[in-house]
């Protein structure tokens, strides 16, 4: 009897034993398998090249629906003296006699996009006329679909310096023609208020006076130049 307790003790003792082994061979197994994972990731992440499309993040790109009207300005801006730029300036105008401070568009010079250069356009849209008026010279007068009014004036000395007609569908950045005169001053309007001379019908009517028949054309290309 006694023999048989102790072959039972015995053979739980043994079995206790085997266990213990198979749970320390199988805890052992596991973390072993686990650090070679986790090693092999090390490895991956020190030496294999990362994946450089998935880790770029795509720009949205948004299309430009305006442009400069010289190739040489950059998108910071044109660079000007006091009287080029729009609104009240430093600079005196005459309007019936009387000084104007008021500047009712944006003067580009040849200095900074040179004498010769291709006048592009700004704005989309179908020229409305090309014409003469006194004080603003030779002139070409775009309209847009979406309501603006583009005038590119006392660029061109001679009628032959512009190179569209009435009637013709113009694109952003089309050349319009030659700068042979010393600026482009580029007049832009959206509005009810009249901004045609009776007389001339002429598209500068108001040019003295900020009562908001003109629109600042710098802010607008700036705006619509998209991203490239």
């Amino acid at each position: 009897m006694a023999k048989n307790k102790k072959g039972n003790l015995a053979s739980k003792l043994l079995l206790l034993v085997v266990i213990v082994l198979l749970v320390v061979i199988g805890y052992f197994s596991i973390n072993s398998r686990s650090w070679q994972l986790a090693q092999r990731e090390a490895t991956k992440y020190f030496y294999e090249k990362p994946n450089a499309k998935t880790n770029i993040k795509k720009k949205k790109v948004v299309k430009a629906t305006w442009g400069w009207p010289f190739k040489k300005i950059k998108d910071s801006g044109p660079k000007y003296e006091d009287g080029q730029q729009f609104g009240k300036t430093g600079y005196a105008r005459d309007h019936k006699g009387k000084p104007t401070y008021w500047h009712d568009g944006w003067d580009f010079g040849w200095g900074e996009v040179g004498k010769n250069a291709s006048v592009l356009c700004v704005h989309s849209g179908v020229v409305h006329k090309v014409g003469w008026a006194p004080g603003i010279g030779n002139y070409i007068w775009i309209i847009s679909k979406d309501g603006y009014v583009t005038v590119y004036q006392e660029a061109f000395i001679n009628m032959t310096d512009i190179i569209v007609k009435k009637g013709q569908h113009v694109k952003l950045g089309q050349k319009l023609g030659v700068l042979t005169g010393n600026h482009l001053h580029l007049g832009v309007t959206r509005t009810d208020k009249p901004y045609i001379k009776k007389k001339y019908h002429a598209p500068d009517n108001n040019y003295w006076s900020d009562n908001g028949v003109w629109l600042n054309p710098v802010e607008l290309i700036k705006a619509g130049l998209g991203t490239k």
